[in-house]
Protein backbone atom coordinates (compact mmCIF):
# COMPACT_ATOMS: atom_id res chain seq x y z
CA UNK A 1 0.00 0.00 0.00
CA UNK A 2 1.55 3.38 -0.99
CA UNK A 3 2.75 5.76 1.70
CA UNK A 4 0.50 8.81 1.88
CA UNK A 5 3.48 11.10 2.63
CA UNK A 6 5.11 10.04 -0.63
CA UNK A 7 1.86 10.34 -2.60
CA UNK A 8 0.06 13.33 -1.07
CA UNK A 9 -2.58 13.40 -3.82
CA UNK A 10 -3.20 9.64 -3.67
CA UNK A 11 -6.57 8.67 -5.10
CA UNK A 12 -7.73 12.23 -5.89
CA UNK A 13 -9.45 12.36 -9.29
CA UNK A 14 -8.40 15.41 -11.31
CA UNK A 15 -9.45 16.71 -14.72
CA UNK A 16 -6.78 18.89 -16.36
CA UNK A 17 -8.10 21.34 -18.97
CA UNK A 18 -5.10 22.82 -20.78
CA UNK A 19 -4.52 23.51 -24.49
CA UNK A 20 -0.72 23.88 -24.33
CA UNK A 21 0.62 20.33 -24.94
CA UNK A 22 3.96 20.67 -23.12
CA UNK A 23 2.45 22.15 -19.95
CA UNK A 24 -0.44 19.67 -20.11
CA UNK A 25 2.06 16.79 -20.18
CA UNK A 26 4.03 18.32 -17.29
CA UNK A 27 0.88 18.55 -15.19
CA UNK A 28 -0.08 14.97 -16.05
CA UNK A 29 3.37 13.63 -15.11
CA UNK A 30 3.62 15.58 -11.85
CA UNK A 31 0.09 14.89 -10.61
CA UNK A 32 0.35 11.20 -11.48
CA UNK A 33 3.68 10.98 -9.64
CA UNK A 34 1.92 12.54 -6.63
CA UNK A 35 -0.65 9.71 -6.69
CA UNK A 36 -3.57 11.49 -8.38
CA UNK A 37 -5.87 9.88 -10.96
CA UNK A 38 -5.61 12.28 -13.89
CA UNK A 39 -7.51 12.82 -17.12
CA UNK A 40 -6.41 15.55 -19.56
CA UNK A 41 -8.40 17.45 -22.20
CA UNK A 42 -7.55 20.39 -24.45
CA UNK A 43 -10.46 22.82 -24.08
CA UNK A 44 -13.81 23.58 -22.45
CA UNK A 45 -15.86 21.52 -24.87
CA UNK A 46 -13.83 18.39 -24.16
CA UNK A 47 -14.00 19.16 -20.43
CA UNK A 48 -17.81 19.18 -20.45
CA UNK A 49 -17.80 15.86 -22.30
CA UNK A 50 -15.40 14.33 -19.79
CA UNK A 51 -17.47 15.54 -16.82
CA UNK A 52 -20.60 14.06 -18.36
CA UNK A 53 -18.90 10.65 -18.48
CA UNK A 54 -17.13 10.60 -15.11
CA UNK A 55 -17.08 12.40 -11.76
CA UNK A 56 -14.01 14.35 -10.67
CA UNK A 57 -13.07 15.80 -7.31
CA UNK A 58 -11.07 18.63 -8.82
CA UNK A 59 -10.74 20.52 -12.10
CA UNK A 60 -7.45 22.23 -12.96
CA UNK A 61 -8.00 24.60 -15.86
CA UNK A 62 -6.48 27.29 -18.04
CA UNK A 63 -8.28 30.52 -18.93
CA UNK A 64 -6.95 31.13 -22.43
CA UNK A 65 -8.17 28.25 -24.60
CA UNK A 66 -9.62 27.89 -28.11
CA UNK A 67 -13.31 27.19 -28.84
CA UNK A 68 -14.45 27.59 -25.20
CA UNK A 69 -12.25 29.61 -22.86
CA UNK A 70 -11.98 29.25 -19.10
CA UNK A 71 -14.55 31.90 -18.19
CA UNK A 72 -17.11 30.33 -20.52
CA UNK A 73 -16.35 26.90 -19.06
CA UNK A 74 -16.82 28.20 -15.51
CA UNK A 75 -20.27 29.47 -16.43
CA UNK A 76 -21.18 25.90 -17.41
CA UNK A 77 -19.79 24.52 -14.12
CA UNK A 78 -22.04 26.43 -11.73
CA UNK A 79 -23.32 23.15 -10.23
CA UNK A 80 -19.96 21.34 -10.11
CA UNK A 81 -19.67 19.94 -6.55
CA UNK A 82 -15.89 19.75 -6.37
CA UNK A 83 -12.90 22.10 -6.46
CA UNK A 84 -11.93 24.28 -9.44
CA UNK A 85 -8.43 25.77 -9.58
CA UNK A 86 -7.42 28.09 -12.41
CA UNK A 87 -3.84 28.22 -13.73
CA UNK A 88 -3.38 31.12 -16.09
CA UNK A 89 -0.67 33.32 -17.55
CA UNK A 90 -1.39 36.93 -18.40
CA UNK A 91 -4.76 37.74 -16.86
CA UNK A 92 -6.27 41.00 -15.76
CA UNK A 93 -7.47 41.65 -12.23
CA UNK A 94 -10.97 41.79 -13.66
CA UNK A 95 -10.55 38.27 -15.05
CA UNK A 96 -9.30 36.95 -11.71
CA UNK A 97 -12.20 38.55 -9.83
CA UNK A 98 -14.59 37.04 -12.38
CA UNK A 99 -12.95 33.63 -11.94
CA UNK A 100 -13.63 33.66 -8.19
CA UNK A 101 -17.15 35.03 -8.65
CA UNK A 102 -17.91 32.13 -11.01
CA UNK A 103 -16.95 29.55 -8.40
CA UNK A 104 -13.22 28.88 -8.69
CA UNK A 105 -11.63 28.05 -5.35
CA UNK A 106 -8.18 29.42 -6.11
CA UNK A 107 -5.83 30.39 -8.93
CA UNK A 108 -2.15 30.06 -9.75
CA UNK A 109 -0.06 32.06 -12.19
CA UNK A 110 1.97 30.60 -15.07
CA UNK A 111 4.72 29.71 -15.30
CA UNK A 112 4.75 27.47 -12.24
CA UNK A 113 8.26 27.76 -10.78
CA UNK A 114 7.66 25.21 -8.02
CA UNK A 115 5.08 22.50 -8.68
CA UNK A 116 4.89 21.79 -4.95
CA UNK A 117 2.85 24.96 -4.70
CA UNK A 118 0.23 23.21 -6.84
CA UNK A 119 0.10 20.27 -4.42
CA UNK A 120 -0.30 22.63 -1.46
CA UNK A 121 -3.08 24.56 -3.21
CA UNK A 122 -4.97 21.37 -4.09
CA UNK A 123 -4.76 19.94 -0.56
CA UNK A 124 -5.72 23.26 1.05
CA UNK A 125 -8.74 23.66 -1.24
CA UNK A 126 -9.93 20.10 -0.61
CA UNK A 127 -9.53 20.57 3.15
CA UNK A 128 -11.64 23.73 3.07
CA UNK A 129 -14.32 21.96 1.05
CA UNK A 130 -14.43 19.10 3.56
CA UNK A 131 -14.80 21.58 6.42
CA UNK A 132 -17.67 23.34 4.65
CA UNK A 133 -19.41 20.04 3.93
CA UNK A 134 -18.95 18.97 7.54
CA UNK A 135 -20.37 22.25 8.85
CA UNK A 136 -23.45 21.82 6.69
CA UNK A 137 -23.86 18.21 7.81
CA UNK A 138 -23.46 19.12 11.47
CA UNK A 139 -26.07 21.89 11.13
CA UNK A 140 -28.51 19.29 9.78
CA UNK A 141 -27.64 16.81 12.55
CA UNK A 142 -28.19 19.49 15.21
CA UNK A 143 -31.67 20.12 13.83
CA UNK A 144 -32.46 16.42 14.04
CA UNK A 145 -30.85 15.81 17.43
CA UNK A 146 -33.71 17.18 19.55
CA UNK A 147 -36.26 15.44 17.34
CA UNK A 148 -34.68 12.02 17.80
CA UNK A 149 -34.37 12.56 21.55
CA UNK A 150 -38.08 13.31 21.76
CA UNK A 151 -39.08 10.38 19.55
CA UNK A 152 -37.42 7.20 20.77
CA UNK A 153 -39.51 4.96 18.53
CA UNK A 154 -38.52 6.90 15.42
CA UNK A 155 -34.87 6.79 16.43
CA UNK A 156 -35.09 3.01 16.77
CA UNK A 157 -36.73 2.84 13.34
CA UNK A 158 -33.86 4.84 11.80
CA UNK A 159 -31.34 2.39 13.25
CA UNK A 160 -33.26 -0.65 12.02
CA UNK A 161 -33.51 0.78 8.51
CA UNK A 162 -29.72 1.18 8.36
CA UNK A 163 -29.02 -2.46 9.10
CA UNK A 164 -28.03 -4.69 6.16
CA UNK A 165 -29.83 -7.94 5.46
CA UNK A 166 -29.07 -10.48 8.17
CA UNK A 167 -28.14 -13.08 5.54
CA UNK A 168 -26.66 -12.35 2.13
CA UNK A 169 -24.14 -13.60 -0.41
CA UNK A 170 -21.56 -11.08 -1.63
CA UNK A 171 -18.55 -11.58 -3.94
CA UNK A 172 -18.27 -15.30 -3.27
CA UNK A 173 -18.80 -14.98 0.49
CA UNK A 174 -21.77 -15.93 2.62
CA UNK A 175 -22.48 -13.35 5.30
CA UNK A 176 -24.74 -13.69 8.34
CA UNK A 177 -25.04 -11.74 11.58
CA UNK A 178 -27.07 -11.78 14.77
CA UNK A 179 -27.58 -8.92 17.21
CA UNK A 180 -28.72 -8.63 20.81
CA UNK A 181 -29.60 -5.14 22.00
CA UNK A 182 -29.58 -1.80 20.22
CA UNK A 183 -26.10 -0.39 20.85
CA UNK A 184 -24.11 -2.51 18.38
CA UNK A 185 -24.66 -2.64 14.64
CA UNK A 186 -22.80 -3.74 11.50
CA UNK A 187 -22.57 -2.21 8.03
CA UNK A 188 -21.67 -4.45 5.10
CA UNK A 189 -21.24 -3.40 1.48
CA UNK A 190 -20.09 -5.03 -1.73
CA UNK A 191 -18.04 -2.10 -3.02
CA UNK A 192 -17.23 -3.64 -6.39
CA UNK A 193 -16.67 -7.11 -7.83
CA UNK A 194 -13.40 -7.50 -5.89
CA UNK A 195 -13.95 -5.75 -2.55
CA UNK A 196 -16.28 -6.00 0.44
CA UNK A 197 -16.35 -3.35 3.15
CA UNK A 198 -17.61 -4.10 6.65
CA UNK A 199 -17.63 -2.44 10.05
CA UNK A 200 -18.94 -2.99 13.55
CA UNK A 201 -20.03 0.11 15.50
CA UNK A 202 -20.48 0.40 19.27
CA UNK A 203 -22.64 3.35 20.43
CA UNK A 204 -23.35 2.11 23.96
CA UNK A 205 -21.89 5.22 25.67
CA UNK A 206 -24.04 7.71 23.75
CA UNK A 207 -27.53 7.12 25.12
CA UNK A 208 -30.15 9.02 23.13
CA UNK A 209 -27.42 10.54 20.91
CA UNK A 210 -26.54 7.10 19.57
CA UNK A 211 -28.81 7.49 16.56
CA UNK A 212 -27.02 10.73 15.61
CA UNK A 213 -23.67 8.92 15.60
CA UNK A 214 -25.21 6.08 13.60
CA UNK A 215 -26.52 8.50 10.97
CA UNK A 216 -23.13 10.22 10.69
CA UNK A 217 -21.23 6.93 10.39
CA UNK A 218 -23.66 5.36 7.94
CA UNK A 219 -23.62 8.47 5.74
CA UNK A 220 -19.83 8.69 5.84
CA UNK A 221 -19.23 5.09 4.77
CA UNK A 222 -22.00 4.96 2.15
CA UNK A 223 -20.61 8.14 0.58
CA UNK A 224 -17.02 6.85 0.72
CA UNK A 225 -17.99 3.51 -0.83
CA UNK A 226 -19.86 5.31 -3.61
CA UNK A 227 -16.86 7.57 -4.28
CA UNK A 228 -14.74 4.44 -4.73
CA UNK A 229 -16.67 3.80 -7.94
CA UNK A 230 -15.37 7.11 -9.33
CA UNK A 231 -11.72 6.34 -8.50
CA UNK A 232 -11.51 7.58 -4.90
CA UNK A 233 -9.43 4.80 -3.29
CA UNK A 234 -9.71 5.99 0.32
CA UNK A 235 -12.26 3.23 1.02
CA UNK A 236 -9.42 0.70 0.73
CA UNK A 237 -7.37 2.41 3.47
CA UNK A 238 -9.05 1.60 6.82
CA UNK A 239 -6.60 3.67 8.86
CA UNK A 240 -7.15 6.79 6.77
CA UNK A 241 -10.92 6.25 6.66
CA UNK A 242 -11.17 6.03 10.45
CA UNK A 243 -8.92 9.08 10.89
CA UNK A 244 -11.22 11.12 8.67
CA UNK A 245 -14.35 9.82 10.40
CA UNK A 246 -12.78 10.59 13.78
CA UNK A 247 -12.49 14.28 12.86
CA UNK A 248 -16.15 14.35 11.84
CA UNK A 249 -17.32 12.64 15.05
CA UNK A 250 -15.15 14.98 17.13
CA UNK A 251 -16.62 18.05 15.43
CA UNK A 252 -20.17 16.73 15.95
CA UNK A 253 -19.70 17.36 19.69
CA UNK A 254 -21.47 14.25 20.92
CA UNK A 255 -21.60 13.44 24.63
CA UNK A 256 -19.28 10.42 24.39
CA UNK A 257 -17.04 8.47 22.04
CA UNK A 258 -17.89 5.75 19.52
CA UNK A 259 -16.15 2.41 18.96
CA UNK A 260 -15.69 1.24 15.37
CA UNK A 261 -13.76 -1.52 13.60
CA UNK A 262 -13.52 -1.13 9.80
CA UNK A 263 -12.22 -3.73 7.38
CA UNK A 264 -11.84 -4.41 3.66
CA UNK A 265 -11.94 -7.91 2.18
CA UNK A 266 -10.23 -8.50 -1.17
CA UNK A 267 -10.13 -12.11 -2.34
CA UNK A 268 -8.52 -14.00 0.57
CA UNK A 269 -7.06 -10.94 2.33
CA UNK A 270 -8.57 -8.65 4.94
CA UNK A 271 -7.19 -5.21 5.92
CA UNK A 272 -8.62 -3.51 8.98
CA UNK A 273 -8.19 -0.80 11.62
CA UNK A 274 -9.73 -0.52 15.07
CA UNK A 275 -11.03 2.65 16.69
CA UNK A 276 -11.76 1.69 20.27
CA UNK A 277 -13.50 -1.68 19.82
CA UNK A 278 -12.06 -3.53 22.84
CA UNK A 279 -11.30 -7.25 23.00
CA UNK A 280 -11.69 -7.81 19.26
CA UNK A 281 -11.26 -11.49 18.35
CA UNK A 282 -8.60 -12.97 16.08
CA UNK A 283 -7.52 -11.94 13.46
CA UNK A 284 -8.73 -8.43 14.35
CA UNK A 285 -6.69 -8.28 17.54
CA UNK A 286 -3.61 -7.86 15.30
CA UNK A 287 -4.37 -4.11 15.17
CA UNK A 288 -4.54 -2.98 18.79
CA UNK A 289 -7.49 -0.69 19.55
CA UNK A 290 -6.76 2.92 18.88
CA UNK A 291 -8.67 5.70 20.59
CA UNK A 292 -12.43 5.57 20.15
CA UNK A 293 -13.86 8.02 17.62
CA UNK A 294 -14.38 11.53 18.95
CA UNK A 295 -11.78 11.64 21.72
CA UNK A 296 -8.78 13.20 19.98
CA UNK A 297 -8.97 14.90 16.60
CA UNK A 298 -5.39 13.82 15.78
CA UNK A 299 -5.83 10.13 16.63
CA UNK A 300 -4.05 7.69 14.33
CA UNK A 301 -5.22 4.12 13.78
CA UNK A 302 -2.86 1.20 13.27
CA UNK A 303 -3.71 -0.95 10.28
CA UNK A 304 -3.63 -4.74 10.37
CA UNK A 305 -3.78 -7.39 7.67
CA UNK A 306 -4.50 -11.10 7.64
CA UNK A 307 -5.17 -13.97 5.29
CA UNK A 308 -8.70 -15.27 5.43
CA UNK A 309 -8.82 -18.93 6.30
CA UNK A 310 -10.82 -21.43 4.29
CA UNK A 311 -13.65 -20.98 6.77
CA UNK A 312 -13.56 -17.18 6.72
CA UNK A 313 -14.05 -15.53 10.10
CA UNK A 314 -16.51 -15.04 12.91
CA UNK A 315 -16.45 -11.66 14.66
CA UNK A 316 -18.06 -12.09 18.08
CA UNK A 317 -18.14 -9.05 20.31
CA UNK A 318 -19.84 -7.97 23.54
CA UNK A 319 -19.83 -4.35 24.74
CA UNK A 320 -20.19 -2.63 28.12
CA UNK A 321 -23.98 -2.64 27.83
CA UNK A 322 -23.86 -6.46 27.51
CA UNK A 323 -25.22 -6.23 23.97
CA UNK A 324 -23.49 -8.53 21.51
CA UNK A 325 -22.98 -9.19 17.84
CA UNK A 326 -21.95 -12.31 15.96
CA UNK A 327 -20.87 -11.53 12.38
CA UNK A 328 -19.89 -14.54 10.27
CA UNK A 329 -18.38 -14.41 6.80
CA UNK A 330 -17.09 -17.45 4.98
CA UNK A 331 -16.37 -18.42 1.34
CA UNK A 332 -18.94 -20.24 -0.77
CA UNK A 333 -18.24 -22.32 -3.84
Amino acid sequence: MPQHDENPLYGISILVVEDEPVFRQQLLAFLTQQGALVCTVEDGYEALQAIAQQSYQLILMDLQMPRMNGLELLEHLDSFPGIIIVISGKSSMADLRKVLQLGASDFLVKPLIDFRELTHTILSSLSMLEQQDSQMEFAEFSEHKAHFKANDSQASLVLREMLPKTTQEIVGFFCHYRLKGQTLFPLIKQIDQHHVGFLVVDICLLGDEGVIAAVIINGFFQDMWNRFLVNDRSALQPSMALSTLNKIIKAADLRASVGCLYGIIAHDNVHFANAGLLDAPSPFDAAHPGLALGLNVDAHYQEGAAKLSDIGFSLRFRNLAEDHINLKLFPVT
